[in-house]
């Protein structure tokens, strides 16, 4: 049962791999709350994963991202 609880809250969820990770399911329950947000993994992740399944479920962005990649200036 859902409570709005998160009615007009925006974030960013990162890690969800697929439908066993943890952020997968926090996803789930911030949309089925109300919450509007942005996916995020490494592109690797991304393109194991099933993350653009999820994305569609919840209408959410995707937005790909790599710490370990170091810009310079």
């Amino acid at each position: 049962m859902a409570y709005n609880l998160l009615k007009g809250k925006r974030g960013i969820i990162t890690g969800a791999l697929d439908e066993n990770s943890i952020a997968w399911k926090v996803a789930q329950k911030c949309h089925e709350e109300g919450a509007t947000f942005t996916l995020t993994n490494a592109p690797i992740a991304m393109r194991m994963g099933e993350i653009n399944k999820l994305a569609e479920q919840t209408g959410a962005k995707i937005i790909p991202a790599d710490a370990t990649n170091v810009w310079k200036i």
